[in-house]
């Protein structure tokens, strides 16, 4: 299977999950997986805001996250953002994370994947 058509599958995944079936945003994540993963972080309606991979999802978004602070800076309310995630091996997750990571953004485009620019 190549990279492209993976990071589709990861995506649609990601997408498709039901909205109420994604992780709740809470203080200590609990019951988030530790695998590693790709995620998403999700609005209710606004739909992709973010999208990371990690190797282990609960350490990275109790250690504080910025899609979750620039979703409260947006006025999302806590109830209306959550997070898909997409758990693979080991194996894959060394080979292949950051090209799919970097596939399914730049078809995407999540608003709070931009990159701030720095000082001139």
């Amino acid at each position: 299977m190549n990279a492209e058509y993976e990071a589709q599958i990861i995506l649609e995944r990601l997408v498709s999950q039901p909205f109420d079936e994604c992780q709740s945003v809470s203080r200590d994540f609990s019951g988030m997986t530790t695998r590693h993963s790709i995620y998403a972080v999700r609005h209710r309606t606004d739909g992709l805001l973010y999208i990371g991979k990690t190797q282990n999802p609960k350490t990275r978004f109790s250690a504080g996250h910025k899609a979750l602070v620039w979703s409260w800076l947006q006025g999302y309310k806590p109830d209306d953002v959550k997070i898909a995630i997409y758990s693979f091996d080991w194996q894959k997750w060394t080979t292949l994370s950051l090209e799919l990571e970097s596939q399914i953004i730049r078809a995407t485009e999540p608003p709070f994947n931009v990159k701030i620019p720095m000082g001139e």
